[in-house]
């Protein structure tokens, strides 16, 4: 877990919650809409904007159909959590999270500390792609599958749904890295 206290506070900030899914519903408060994985994004994002002295949250993600994009609902929920409109900043066109790093390359260029919240299995990705971009980015992981402790269970007795779901979430996640990996070697 990240630990705003160890960063230099005269610096700018800018944590990047990456988006990760939303159900559209103008009527429902914009918590309600973010899933549970995009929530648990914004939180970290939050938690550690709170701790920092010169932070900017950044909210990215577009909309499938042409709606109103994830970055939108995301900046309204941050809102809503107490975080100041002058303080967030959006990116409403990227739907991948080498296009999120890319977006956030051209919106603010590569001289900008970024600090990324996203999942823990998502992150080590993630770093890649920023690093790649020329940044030496900041890991504020969250939505940590695997816990540890003497009451942690982790659903990891075969057979389980929730083993199955979990390596579910580990397939994806080294496919996306290896897939990653090739088109960065083709560059």
């Amino acid at each position: 877990m990240l630990d705003p206290q160890a960063l230099d506070q005269n610096k700018t900030y800018f944590i990047h919650v990456l988006g990760a899914g939303y159900n559209l519903n103008p009527d429902l408060p914009a918590l309600t809409q973010l899933g549970s994985t995009s929530l648990s994004r914004l939180s970290e994002g939050i938690r550690v904007f709170r701790l920092l002295d010169k932070p900017v949250l950044v909210t990215s993600a577009y909309s499938k159909y042409g709606l109103e994009s994830q970055a939108s609902v995301t900046r309204k929920a941050a809102i809503e959590l107490g975080v100041s409109s002058q303080h967030i900043r959006m990116l409403e066109n990227p739907s991948t999270t080498l296009e999120e790093a890319q977006a956030f390359k051209s919106r603010f260029g590569t001289s900008a500390q970024v600090i990324i919240a996203t999942d823990a299995m998502h992150m080590s990705r993630a770093m890649d792609i920023y690093r790649d971009l020329g940044y030496e980015p900041i890991a504020a992981p969250t939505n940590f599958q695997v816990h540890f402790g003497p009451k942690a269970y982790n659903g990891l007795s075969m057979p389980s749904y929730q083993s199955f779901q979990l390596s579910n979430r580990i397939f994806r996640t080294v496919l996306k890295q290896g897939y990653y990996l090739a088109f960065r070697a083709r560059q």
